[in-house]
């Protein structure tokens, strides 16, 4: 065997025995061993650890931020292998702006219960929607997601009220194989295809959406989520939309551009204070 083929082999025969889409799509040990372990309140951001339940009565966390006189909430979620550190981290220029801030990781991240599916993916979101429609009765909410964050986010639009949605990286699982030309992955699609929830369908979800102002980031250089699969669910979209280029970066950073885009971070920021005021 070509050692150029190992590879290849290793990652088809993890996705044949580790779930598929689920194992390929979130990666929650990646998350715990490789991305940082921040304390919000060194930088400055004091912050409340709430707990909710969600659809299979797992217990989650979320790090709160919030002051007297926020009005509306945003929903923070990250994307695969990612902890709820690296997103706040992604996110934390967000905090101060006069609404709360929710950082949320998923079933079986970080301390959450449960083991990280695919299948929890929706019911987890909504559990910290609940939680912030309770808590701040009659407000608006909105959700900005990343990666596989962003296709929960749209996903989650479909279903509840939103005010308005900032989408990172976003792109469709059911089509992901094809989207990246991912030829030596083509025997197990069929599986991986299947893995998926329908209700994770990006293209369907944003069929449903009909008045949520959405704002498509994206990078052209993004290896991981097809910068022309991207332009495909914007166009297809047919609400109020925006559709905002992150700069020239290294392709290890495009996913994840804005992080590195301070014109990004002002954009998503105005955005949201526009919607949620």
């Amino acid at each position: 065997m070509r050692a150029t083929a190992l590879p290849l082999c290793v990652l088809i025969a993890a996705m044949a025995i580790s779930g598929c889409a689920s194992y390929w799509l979130l990666y929650p040990g990646m998350a715990e061993s490789t991305d940082p372990h921040l304390d919000p309140a060194a930088s400055g951001h004091q912050y409340q650890v709430i707990s909710v339940l969600n659809a299979n009565r797992v217990s989650l966390k979320g790090w709160l931020f919030a002051k007297p006189g926020d009005h509306g909430t945003a929903l923070i979620l990250g994307g695969n292998a990612m902890n709820i550190s690296a997103t706040y981290a992604q996110s934390r220029y967000l905090i101060g702006n006069g609404f709360r801030v929710l950082v949320f990781t998923w079933q079986g991240f970080d301390t959450n219960g449960g083991e990280a599916d695919l299948t929890s993916l929706l019911g987890d979101a909504n559990a910290f929607y609940a939680y912030a429609q309770s808590h701040s009765p009659g407000e608006p909410i909105a959700f900005v997601g990343y990666s596989t964050g962003a296709v929960t986010g749209i996903c989650l639009g479909a279903r509840e009220p939103l005010k308005a949605i900032v989408v990172e990286g976003a792109f469709n699982p059911k089509t992901i194989v094809d989207d990246r030309h991912m030829w030596y992955a083509k025997p197990l699609e069929a599986r991986f295809v299947a893995g998926v929830p329908d209700d994770l369908d990006t293209a369907r979800c944003l069929n449903e959406i009909k008045t949520t102002p959405i704002l498509f980031v994206h990078n052209r250089d993004d290896a991981l989520a097809p910068y022309d699969a991207a332009r495909r669910l914007f166009d297809g979209y047919q609400g109020p939309k925006e559709f905002f280029d992150t700069k020239k970066l290294d392709s290890s950073q495009a996913h994840m551009g804005s992080f590195f885009d301070a014109q990004a971070q002002a954009k998503i920021l105005a955005f949201l204070k526009q919607q949620l005021s």
